[in-house]
């Protein structure tokens, strides 16, 4: 299928949606792009925990901390929502490296606050700034009581912070592998691979042909999933994100559940067709 027919299916797919769709994808040879209003502002959920670990590791490499520096879970970091560490005891210590590991696999919002009461907002932000990324910011920490946003950013941003990991520019080398390494752990798959050809991205005894290092976010009416794809047949990264739709439940067949991943897979066989 050519670029014009899958665009098309895109727009179909997308116009079909109750709420709005974002969606950026870019092939990182070829920088041959797909997009649907990939510049629409939109609410990140824990996309946002993307950029915040990538401030953490800014600020390990900047401090030369090591990434097996301390930190201790405080009573005031427990928060509900995603994750294990909010049913565990305050006082637990943990290199930050395991923290930020669990706020992104796991999308442990205890473990977010903990980062963002080390670092601060504000510096998370001056990171994202120094990134060039001019619609993306981080509102809060993660507390479910005050009204508005987590954060807001763009499909195109989301992706070209990707492409500074697959790339090895961000932040250094030694940290962006690490958090390629990260990604790749991710167990919410409800979007990016949900509709991949399963024989690709199975483990069995040999490594997958097709690797997602990704990062998923979810509110209600909120659903979105930020990714970097490796198959024999060429990378890319994808942004998708949507909001305001009308199927409010948490639920493995939410209308973003069954649509976004439809998109995913378009993106997919655009970018690895025609393949044996």
């Amino acid at each position: 299928m050519n670029k014009s027919e899958i665009s098309k299916q895109i727009e179909t797919i997308a116009s079909g949606f109750t709420g709005h769709v974002s969606l950026y994808a870019e092939h990182m040879t070829s920088h041959d792009t797909l997009e649907h209003d990939p510049s629409a502002v939109m609410e990140t959920a824990s996309v946002v925990k993307v950029p915040i670990m990538a401030a953490a590791f800014q600020y390990l490499h900047d401090h030369h901390v090591s990434w097996e520096h301390p930190l201790h879970l405080e009573r005031e970091d427990i928060v509900e929502g995603s994750g294990v560490l909010q049913h565990l005891s305050p006082g637990l210590s943990l290199p930050v490296l395991d923290v930020i590991t669990l706020m992104i696999i796991v999308s442990d919002n205890t473990a977010t606050n903990m980062i963002l009461r080390w670092l601060g907002l504000g510096p998370v932000n001056d990171f994202i700034a120094l990134c060039n990324l001019t619609e993306t910011k981080l509102m809060k920490r993660i507390d479910f009581s005050v009204p508005g946003p987590i954060g807001l950013t763009t499909a195109q941003e989301m992706a070209l912070l990707l492409t500074r990991i697959y790339h090895r520019t961000l932040v250094s080398p030694p940290a962006s592998q690490v958090m390629w390494d990260i990604l790749t752990q991710q167990q919410y798959n409800t979007i990016m691979t949900r509709n991949l050809p399963y024989d690709l991205i199975c483990e069995t005894d040999a490594p997958p042909l097709v690797r997602v290092a990704s990062k998923s976010g979810s509110l209600e009416g909120v659903r979105n999933d930020v990714g970097i794809i490796t198959t024999p047949w060429g990378d890319y990264v994808l942004a998708v994100f949507s909001e305001k739709s009308k199927d409010l439940r948490f639920h493995v067949d939410t209308e973003a559940f069954i649509v976004l991943p439809q998109l995913t897979r378009l993106v997919f066989d655009y970018f690895t067709f025609p393949r044996e």
